[in-house]
């Protein structure tokens, strides 16, 4: 799993590549929580194997409510074919500011950065 990041003017972009590893994404989680930024994007549509079992998607609702900071808001761009929104739904309830997206722009929108 690859990840590059971009800073741009209003947000922190974040690219995930390559193929799904859950131990590397469970050490993303705990590095991005960590990022001091109020608006962050991280786009997967280009990261393989994302269509998660629930004891997967359970792991990550968990980590990501330990890792990810409560004063971000994060925007996550998903292949559509995958979309599933257990664990945002749950993320929320946990009170962490995150929605998923299938388009970029979309993601932009929510966040009211300019396209």
């Amino acid at each position: 799993m690859d990840t590059r990041f971009k800073r741009e003017q209003d947000f922190l972009y974040v690219d995930l590549r390559g193929s799904f590893a859950l131990d590397a994404f469970m050490e993303f989680l705990e590095g991005i929580g960590e990022v001091d930024d109020q608006k962050i994007i991280m786009d997967i549509t280009n990261l393989q194997n994302t269509e998660f079992s629930y004891d997967t998607r359970f792991e990550l609702v968990i980590a990501a409510q330990k890792y990810l900071n409560a004063t971000t808001k994060y925007a996550v761009v998903w292949p559509h074919k995958d979309v599933n929104t257990f664990i945002f739904s749950n993320l929320k309830g946990f009170g962490i500011t995150i929605d998923i997206f299938p388009k970029l722009v979309k993601a932009k929108k929510w966040l009211q950065i300019p396209s």
